[in-house]
């Protein structure tokens, strides 16, 4: 029979041969903490934000009202949702960019 593997050891060879190379140990000890790291405050605090939703219906509209909106979205190369946000950034309103808002990206 081959010889067993013993997963308790490896774990301390590994620490031997790292602590004997100084460089190893210092790129190891850089893995480790990034590994470790915390999301950023900012990315952790806009996702939390995002979570909290509420439905948003503006009810009926007049038809052409709703065309010309229809027209300046489609020119913008925007969705509905972007451009809307884009509207209200213009008025001042803090919302941060929409590529940083996709979830997906976060």
């Amino acid at each position: 029979m081959m010889g067993t593997l013993k997963s308790s050891d490896i774990l301390g060879e590994l620490n031997t041969k790292v602590e004997g190379n100084s460089e190893r140990f210092e790129k190891r000890r850089i893995a480790e903490e990034y590994g470790a790291s915390k999301p950023s405050p900012y990315t952790t605090d806009l996702r939390a934000k995002l979570r909290d939703k509420v439905q948003f219906n503006i009810g009926k509209i007049p038809r052409f009202i709703f065309d010309d909106f229809e027209k300046l979205v489609s020119e913008s190369g925007m969705n509905k949702r972007e451009y809307f946000y884009h509207l209200l950034r213009e008025k001042g309103v803090d919302i941060p960019p929409y590529e940083e808002m996709d979830g997906r990206k976060l």
